[in-house]
């Protein structure tokens, strides 16, 4: 195979992983940062660890979580490389510590839902569909533990109202999937509809969720809208500080602990959940299940049930 700059080998390997439905984000900024740097130092060659490390360890990164997040991105390159040509030096792990850390997650209650819901119904302008329409997000988020950015990218072919079912198109890791609405869930989103064609009638979009120009919703003013809601609250030195996402991690938990009170087996169930929040195998999901006090008490309720005829038996 003829050698190929650094540049066309970043490219080609960033090509290859997205057709996989590998989204690489920020490690392909990651990665196309690093080709500039080999182009400033005008590198030749194949890729080296001292070209990694020196990459690794230039500015703005100030700690070692961004060092080790950088080397990351070039070993997993260079792993991928290494097959098209074996001069390529594959950096040493670990040199930087963990590149990933658990970011603290907030769970909300059932209050701060409602109280998060009501906050929204009173965005600007009231006239407009936007409270409704934002209000609406949040509570879709809340019920089912979609993804922002799967929801944001809902159009409104993709909901079936007389099966009550979302359909979630190419979504992380390019799966697409059903997801079923409660009737609660379902009146809410065809009552947020009905007012969407009547506030915004002339929209030029078929996306589901539109803001206050009657345009798709963007992420960046999700975010915006939510920041100033969260502020509004009172919640900014909540600690951990309540995030978008983590509505998604309370509906994970809310589910384990529904099984636990129903005597259902969590265990036996978590790869329907898996499947439902559009994860590829059960280990994924586990990173969404903090454990909370309540938790713990119906899985102490739980196992105090099972253990009573075994105590029992032991003593008889």
């Amino acid at each position: 195979m003829k050698a190929r700059s650094l540049k066309a080998a970043v490219g080609f390997y960033l090509q290859s992983r997205r057709r996989l439905g590998f989204g690489l984000k920020s490690e392909g900024c990651l990665l196309e940062n690093f080709v500039k740097h080999a182009q400033q130092l005008h590198h030749r060659g194949p890729l080296t660890s001292e070209l990694a490390l020196n990459w690794a360890q230039m500015p703005p990164p100030a700690n070692s979580l961004r060092r080790a997040r950088r080397l990351e991105a070039v070993r997993h390159f260079a792993f991928f490389w290494a097959a098209f040509d074996p001069r390529t030096q594959v950096p040493p792990a670990g040199l930087f510590g963990p590149a990933y850390r658990r970011v603290p997650v907030h769970i909300y209650t059932s209050q701060e839902i409602a109280s998060l819901l009501a906050a929204a119904r009173q965005l600007a302008p009231q006239e407009g569909s936007y409270p409704l329409s934002f209000g609406t997000l949040l509570g879709l988020l809340a019920c089912t533990g979609l993804r922002i950015s799967e929801a944001l990218r809902l159009e409104l072919a993709d909901w079936e109202p007389s099966e009550a079912v979302l359909t979630l198109r190419q979504t992380k890791y390019g799966q697409s999937r059903y997801v079923p609405l409660a009737s609660s869930a379902a009146t809410a989103l065809n009552t947020y509809l009905r007012a969407r064609a009547k506030t915004s009638p002339k929209a030029r979009t078929s996306a589901l969720f539109l803001n206050q120009r009657s345009k798709p919703l963007a992420y960046g003013q999700a975010g915006e809208t939510f920041a100033a809601l969260r502020n509004q609250l009172g919640w900014q030195e909540k600690q951990p500080r309540p995030r978008l996402h983590d509505l998604r991690h309370t509906f994970a938990v809310e589910c384990l602990l529904r099984w636990y009170r129903q005597g259902s087996d969590p265990a036996a169930r978590l790869l329907h959940l898996s499947t439902f929040l559009g994860h590829v195998d059960p280990a994924s999901t586990a990173v969404y299940l903090t454990i909370t006090a309540e938790l713990l008490e119906a899985a102490g309720d739980r196992f105090g049930r099972y253990a009573a005829p075994l105590s029992t038996g032991a003593t008889s």
